[in-house]
C-alpha cells in the first residue's frame, strides 16, 4: 500500500500540471519537482546500499526515482538484518 501512495503523488502532480490552471498547476509542478529532485539525491545517497546488495543499477535508479525510500528502506532493513 504505502509503493501505491507515491503513485497518487506523480500522477496526482502531473494531473495538476496538465489539466489545472493557475495555482493548481503551479502547485503541481513544485510537487512534481520537488518529488523529482528528492528521489535523484535518495539514488545518489544510497548508491553504495545498492552496490552492496547487488542487482542492477538501472533498475534500482528506476525503483528510486518512483517509490524513493519505499524501496531502498527494506534493502537497508534486510542488509542490518543479515
Amino acid at each position: 500500500m504505502q509503493k501505491q501512495s507515491v503513485w497518487v503523488i506523480w500522477i496526482g502532480s502531473i494531473l495538476a500540471m496538465v489539466l489545472g490552471s493557475g495555482w493548481i498547476a503551479t502547485v503541481g509542478q513544485v510537487l512534481f519537482g520537488l518529488t523529482f529532485i528528492a528521489h535523484v539525491v535518495e539514488f545518489f545517497m544510497k548508491r553504495p546500499l545498492f552496490e552492496q546488495v547487488g542487482g542492477s543499477m538501472g533498475h534500482h535508479f528506476v525503483q528510486t526515482m518512483i517509490y524513493g525510500l519505499f524501496h531502498w528502506k527494506p534493502l537497508e532493513e534486510q542488509q542490518a538484518g543479515d
